[in-house]
């Protein structure tokens, strides 16, 4: 089956399926995957295949993937592998792709984002820009990474993937909330009071959690502001942040548990103020603008937090805020300017809408799969026509 797709990926997780069965409707493929070890849940589907893996070292990354079998059977006429030195395997799958006449590209970050990219000193990243150049066609998950590349490289051989959530699917359940009203949505979820500041994804360490519930209490006590905290989610440091709840005595802070349901998150997110995430952002940023809430974080600096490529959609003033101070007096001051400025909430939710179209839909992420297989493989051929923004 020689026009046959596969991607290689360590993982498949549960917001990737999505992505992937939208990827589907215009290029067919097939997605080999090693197990979890992070206690995540399997992801099945009828285009994956689980197979097997030996971890070399203890992080997750470091992997060597048999996908060996798999490929000598069927002969695929182009792998996209995942972009990360740490799979052992990736060097020997390149090698036997082009013994078998297959074209490879190559999708990922591109380089470590709390290291940044610096071929001329760092060994890893000539290592990986050794791997980019050998490559038909290299896959970014954001822009800045394209970039990077293009100092080194040919720009025509990369191309951008943004990472994604199923923006189709999330823009039409907020559509629904809409119709419905944010007030209506309030009184229906049980959010009691006026202003309501929201933390979803995994409660880690690195994410800085305690910043907000700190923040929060500045709030209140320079004002009588009916001001709740929501966290949804679950993770190694929510223990920590119930002791430090605790501790404080700190007022209105409602912890959720994990939610999978996209309805009911959508809802929460729907019904906030702000996403308020001081440390790492991922995907996060991604859900909360998908539902009209404005992102805030704290700027990268050597010392952290080490952002993902979605802080690139957190545009400073129109989509979210990015907090120069570390502080959580910094954190609340910018908070308060937001909360209390009516203004504000109606020009940021426009940019707020224009960037999830433009910038991180679905479209853009199957347009930058198809145009690489395009252009590695120098054909024109005919796939349904892609849009960047929804019919």
């Amino acid at each position: 089956m020689r026009n046959e797709v596969v991607i290689i990926q360590r993982i498949f997780p549960n917001y990737r399926r999505e992505v992937f069965d939208f990827l589907q409707k215009y290029i067919a493929f097939k997605v080999l995957h090693s197990r979890h070890q992070n206690g995540v849940p399997e992801v099945k589907s009828k285009y994956s295949k689980k197979i097997l893996s030996i971890h070399y070292a203890k992080k997750e990354s470091n992997l060597f993937l048999n996908v060996f079998p798999y490929i000598l059977k069927k002969r695929p006429s182009i792998i996209i592998h995942e972009f990360s030195i740490g799979i052992l395997s990736l060097l020997p799958t390149y090698l036997l792709a082009k013994s078998l006449g297959c074209k490879w590209i190559l999708w990922g970050h591109g380089y470590d984002h709390s290291k940044g990219f610096d071929p001329s000193k760092s060994k890893a990243d000539k290592f990986r820009l050794f791997l980019a150049r050998i490559s038909d066609a290299v896959v970014f998950y954001a822009p800045e990474a394209k970039a990077k590349y293009a100092h080194y490289l040919n720009a025509n051989k990369l191309f951008v993937a943004n990472n994604c959530l199923n923006t189709e699917k999330l823009s039409a359940i907020r559509d629904q909330l809409e119709a419905e009203g944010k007030l209506q949505v309030k009184e229906r979820i049980g959010f009691r009071h006026r202003y309501n500041l929201i933390f979803i994804g995994r409660i880690l360490e690195n994410k800085k959690p305690q910043f907000l519930i700190a923040a929060a209490e500045i709030l209140r006590k320079g004002s009588e502001n009916d001001i709740a905290i929501h966290f949804v989610g679950d993770g190694p440091y929510l223990k920590d942040l119930n002791q430090q709840v605790e501790s404080t005595q700190a007022k209105n802070i409602y912890f959720h548990g994990e939610i999978q349901d996209d309805e009911k998150t959508g809802e929460m997110l729907f019904a906030s103020d702000m996403l308020v995430m001081p440390g790492y952002v991922g995907l996060s940023v991604n859900h909360a603008l998908n539902f009209d809430c404005p992102v805030v974080t704290f700027k990268q600096k050597t010392e952290g937090p080490f952002h993902s490529p979605e802080i690139s959609y957190v545009f400073d003033g129109k989509t979210g805020f990015i907090v120069e101070n570390h502080t959580p007096k910094a954190l609340a001051q910018t908070i308060e300017k937001y909360l209390f400025d009516p203004s504000k909430k109606d020009r940021m939710k426009t940019h707020i809408r224009d960037t999830v179209v433009n910038k991180c839909s679905i479209h853009h992420f199957t347009a930058g799969f198809k145009d690489a297989i395009d252009y590695s493989t120098n054909k024109s051929k005919e796939y349904p026509r892609l849009s960047s923004k929804r019919p």
